[in-house]
C-alpha cells in the first residue's frame, strides 16, 4: 500500500486498516476509475492524496462523497449517532478482531 495512506491515518492503526478495507472494496467494485485508483494505491503506485486532488480521480471521488452527503443529510440525529457507533465498532473489529474470536475452547 502506498505510504500516503499511512500518512493520512496518522498514528491510528484502525484508520490505516479502515482505509485499506475501503480501498480493497473499491478495487473489487465495478467503478472503472475508482477501481483503477484503489488498485494503484494498494499496489503502492499511486499517492492517495495526489489521486484525490487529481483531475483523473478527483471528480469521481467528489461524486461519491456527494452521494454520501445527500444520504447523510437525510438522517436524523439518532440515525447519525447509530451510524457513527457502527463505524467505531467496525474500526475496533479491524484493530482487535471480532469479539467472538476471544471465546475459550471449552465453550
Amino acid at each position: 500500500m502506498h505510504d500516503s495512506v499511512y500518512d493520512l491515518a496518522g498514528d491510528d492503526p484502525r484508520i490505516a486498516k479502515s482505509l485499506r478495507a475501503s480501498l480493497t472494496k473499491l478495487a473489487e467494485g465495478p467503478d472503472g476509475l475508482l477501481k483503477e485508483m484503489a488498485e494503484g494505491v494498494l499496489h503502492g503506485e499511486i499517492d492517495l492524496r495526489q489521486a484525490a486532488l487529481s483531475e483523473a480521480y478527483g471528480n469521481e471521488i467528489g461524486v461519491a462523497l456527494d452521494k454520501f452527503t445527500v444520504y447523510y443529510d437525510t438522517l436524523d440525529q439518532d440515525e447519525r449517532n447509530a451510524l457513527a457507533g457502527q463505524a467505531e465498532e467496525q474500526l475496533d473489529v479491524l484493530l482487535d478482531g471480532p469479539a467472538t474470536l476471544s471465546r475459550s475452547p471449552q465453550e
